[in-house]
């Protein structure tokens, strides 16, 4: 992969790849995001609270891109997309702020992560929400994607509760 770094633009919002040595920013968002929404995210080892600068760093690198979300040079999001293999990635870790949710702006978090998979040419994208997050999955209902199946999760606010997923196939 080539180091251009994507971006789109939406009148004072950009979401743009963060580079390697902004692994800084990465961690400070996603720390916040476990903190102040632990009913969306699953439960991982090890724990992300833990982790070192090192692997915070390891984490923002090929083969996995991390894009944050800007109002102006302000960071207010974040999102991911993991490759599986030569073929398949799969979108993880969104966040918008609350002061910010409902302008239209997670339209960049799924516009970013699908140009990022066309420029690998990759076939398909998988996603997956908790059961109770209806708004994640109308998000990704409106960018094509379909119901896979469903599987049991641990989630970070201690419950337990199915996760759904959802495939888009590219080509």
């Amino acid at each position: 992969m080539d180091s251009d770094q994507l971006q789109i633009k939406m009148g004072i919002y950009n979401i743009r790849q963060l580079r390697e040595n902004e692994a800084d920013l990465y961690k400070l968002i996603r720390l916040e995001t476990l903190q102040t929404e632990p009913s969306m995210f699953r439960c991982s080892t090890p724990a992300e609270a833990d982790l070192t600068d090192a692997q915070w760093q390891e984490r923002i690198k090929y083969p996995r891109a991390v894009f944050g979300l800007f109002e102006n040079d302000k960071l207010i999001g974040m999102t991911s997309i993991r490759l599986l293999n030569d073929k398949e990635a799969y979108l993880g870790q969104s966040y918008i702020r609350k002061q910010y949710r409902g302008l239209g702006l997670s339209a960049l978090l799924y516009k970013i992560r699908m140009a990022w998979a066309s420029k690998l040419q990759l076939k398909q994208l998988k996603v997956s929400h908790r059961a109770s997050n209806t708004v994640s999955k109308a998000a990704n209902q409106r960018f094509g994607f379909k119901y896979s199946y469903r599987e049991s999760a641990n989630w970070l606010d201690g419950t337990t509760e199915d996760t759904l997923y959802y495939v888009l196939n590219l080509q």
